[in-house]
């Protein structure tokens, strides 16, 4: 049988360069959409309108996260065994539902609380200093490399209490996770990555069990050993999340936000006349160019009729966060940005029992980030055409290879 084609082609280059035509061309169109994904044979439904979004992403219960509550028992008996590196780092909550997603955050909400992250505020102004202080002289560079990458690895791998040694070694790794892999030659390289960092995260255990420490890992083998059901594995899939979470998503807030504003003058000029803008600008960034495309796959639980079109129990449902930010339905004049914008209320950190437990972090991080870059580089400009800008073609997140600026 001959391969279904793509309506939209939603993995090009030229996509990746300015995606929000296509997906207001969806919107009018085809608002729910089913074409295969990104290995161009997995059939799935794409949902773009903002309205369609939040209900998929409030539903939780004919829509989820784990597919075997999905499948009929024919299909599951069908499913390859999940080779062991892989089943360590996909076993966190993002991937769980119903009391097993909320038995797993709870062990983790309460060190992202918006009173307990403001904790924070010193030691991440700290670390943005430092880093711009570490750049000063050089009156150029790749904004994402030299600031938004180190700043939220730096405070993520200082909550968890990973050693500032290890840090490049787990950029290797977050970058194998988010990244898609085809081939033998990549698949072996990607199950020979995900065993060293299943082998790192098992040492680093055994030395946390044996010296304690006041860090989020430390608490999460406490809560385990003193009987809460949190397994083995669960705790490898919750740092692998709160690794990769914790900081992918916020070097693209930080350059996106940096990015649309030196290319939105008009913008820029508000924000830089008055400071207490910087934190109605992150929001509006968020909507307007989010680090996250698109939300994690949700299969259907169950049969459900949706925007007129029936997706069927198993199918696979994809919902698109930056084109729903972008609904004219939702907001007026959205393909603009504007930082007094009265209603930010977007779906960029999601919505629902997944929604972001990172968010008031990564906002924080980010308003720190705009707000002092801005004081201390005044004279900050791009250092290439937007055009020429390389936008990293992984799905699902939307940020720059690099971005080069100057000062």
């Amino acid at each position: 049988m001959a391969a279904v084609q793509r309506k939209y082609d939603l993995y090009s280059a030229d996509f990746r360069a300015d995606p929000y035509p296509i997906f207001a061309l969806m919107r009018e169109q085809d608002p729910i959409l089913r074409q295969p994904g990104f290995d161009g044979d997995t059939m799935m439904w794409f949902v773009t309108r903002h309205d369609d979004v939040a209900a998929v992403l409030v539903d939780s219960e004919r829509f989820v996260r784990d597919p075997r509550l999905a499948y009929t028992p024919e299909q599951l008996e069908r499913l390859p065994p999940t080779p062991p590196p892989i089943a360590a780092i996909d076993n966190h909550m993002l991937n769980r539902d119903g009391d097993d997603h909320r038995r797993l955050r709870r062990l983790v909400t309460k060190a992202f609380t918006p009173r307990i992250v403001e904790q924070l505020r010193p030691r991440i102004q700290q670390i943005a200093d430092e880093l711009l202080d570490a750049t000063e002289d050089r009156r150029a560079g790749d904004l994402s490399a030299d600031y938004a990458f180190p700043l939220p690895i730096i405070v993520i791998a200082e909550l968890l209490g990973v050693p500032a040694a290890d840090r490049d070694r787990f950029r290797v790794w977050t970058e194998a996770v988010i990244t898609p892999v085809f081939g033998d030659e990549e698949l072996e390289r990607f199950f020979e990555q995900m065993g060293e960092f299943v082998a790192y995260l098992g040492e680093f255990f055994a030395a946390r069990r044996a010296a304690p420490a006041d860090d989020l890992v430390s608490a999460l083998l406490t809560a385990r050993d003193e009987g809460d059901a949190l397994s083995e594995e669960e705790i490898f899939g919750m740092v692998v999340l709160l690794i990769v979470a914790g900081h992918e998503t916020t070097v693209g807030l930080i350059g996106n936000a940096v990015l649309n504003l030196l290319t939105h003058p008009d913008q820029l000029a508000l924000v830089r006349a008055d400071p207490a803008l910087v934190r109605a600008a992150v929001e509006e960034v968020l909507r307007f160019e989010g680090p996250v495309e698109r939300a994690l796959n949700r299969w259907a639980a169950t049969d459900v009729e949706l925007g007129g079109q029936t997706i069927r129990r198993g199918d696979l449902v994809i919902v698109i966060l930056a084109s729903a930010d972008r609904d004219p339905a939702r907001f007026p004049d959205p393909d603009r940005l504007d930082v007094t914008r009265a209603n930010t209320r977007h779906l960029a950190f999601g919505r629902g029992s997944h929604y972001c437990l990172g968010a008031p972090l990564a906002r924080l991080e980010a308003e720190i980030a705009l707000e002092t870059l801005l004081r201390r580089r005044p004279g900050l400009r791009l250092a290439a055409h937007p055009a020429e800008l390389e936008w990293r073609p992984t799905p699902g997140f939307r940020r720059l290879v690099t971005l080069p600026v100057a000062w």
